[in-house]
């Protein structure tokens, strides 16, 4: 399994380091867990998939100025006769002398014809390669496209009308009473869920995205116990950072995403094991209530967390 996830992790890393994740953005949420077996669930507010700038890249060849002071000229020797002629214009490669070639060069003056041809042969080559740079610019985004629309569900960071699609899409299952898309990756979302809870729970659950990450996550230990997490409220880096140190001239500020911004409680009347909210639990007769603020800062380790051991 540890593997297989570091496979999984391998192929986004890229999407990743970059910020593309869906996270939480301002919202108010509550999970209600009771002894009898029954749960609810609500999330109101913003949900977003945030589009990092990632590593800023160095001016491409086609940036590169023509400066007619770096101009060299050449003339070609004859060793035999003496005869001089003009070495052929070349914007890259100087000729080196050899004892076994036949002729020897040396360094002239470039004339005014000279650093005019020397200049059109430089502005045909930069138009060259930044044609090149573009068809390899639009591939590239071609397939980042491609997969981040299977990565989250056919939404395509930055892409409105694959986003107004998404939002319809996902109305039409159960629980999202509000699904409306707000420009800029943004989304205001209105969810509520409730039942008798089985094995597990996960918000949101996009269908056809081939990567989840959830908001908020329920898992039955094996013991019983219900381990309630919330991996996206610690912000990108709580899965990103899984990967490991960021790569160099990466900065996780550069992202456009909205800040996260929110409040999420529980209510239950179980055993409460474990809880890391601030102020611990508020007790009022046999039901506890753990709220905690969440600002996308405190990391996986430090968004909210909390052990409970229900009856039923």
């Amino acid at each position: 399994m540890e593997k297989y996830s570091k496979w999984i992790l391998a192929l986004i890393a890229p999407l990743l380091l970059a910020g593309c994740l869906l996270i939480p953005g301002k919202f108010d949420s509550q999970l209600r867990l009771m002894n009898d077996g029954t749960y609810s669930f609500t999330y109101v507010g913003q949900m977003q998939l945030s589009e990092g700038d990632g590593p800023q890249s160095s001016p491409g060849i086609d940036h590169m100025q023509y400066d007619p002071g770096q101009a060299m000229c050449f003339n070609q020797v004859n060793k035999a006769s003496g005869k001089v002629t003009p070495y052929p214009l070349d914007l890259y490669s100087i000729p080196m002398n050899d004892d076994s070639d036949s002729n020897s060069y040396e360094e002239r003056e470039c004339s005014a014809d000279d650093l005019a041809k020397l200049e059109q042969m430089h502005d045909d080559q930069m138009a060259l390669d930044a044609e090149e740079m573009r068809g390899s610019k639009k591939a590239d985004e071609d397939r980042r496209n491609t997969a981040m629309s299977s990565i989250f569900g056919g939404a395509v960071p930055g892409d409105d009308e694959s986003l107004k699609k998404f939002a319809a899409q996902l109305s039409k299952y159960d629980g999202w009473d509000k699904v409306e898309y707000m420009g800029d990756n943004l989304f205001e979302v209105e969810y509520s869920v409730a039942g008798n809870f089985d094995q597990m729970f996960a918000f949101p659950t996009i269908p056809g995205a081939t990567m989840q990450f959830p908001f908020v996550q329920i898992i039955r230990r094996s013991g019983g116990e219900l381990e309630v997490s919330t991996p996206a409220m610690g912000g990108p880096g709580g899965l990103a950072g899984a990967m490991g140190p960021m790569p160099m001239n990466s900065n996780p500020d550069d992202s456009k995403a909205q800040p996260i911004d929110g409040v999420f409680t529980i209510i239950t009347d179980g055993q409460v094991l474990t809880n890391n909210t601030e102020d611990g639990l508020t007790i009022k007769e046999s039901t506890k209530n753990m709220r905690w603020q969440v600002d996308g800062t405190s990391g996986p380790d430090g968004s909210p967390r909390a052990i409970i051991k229900l009856a039923n």
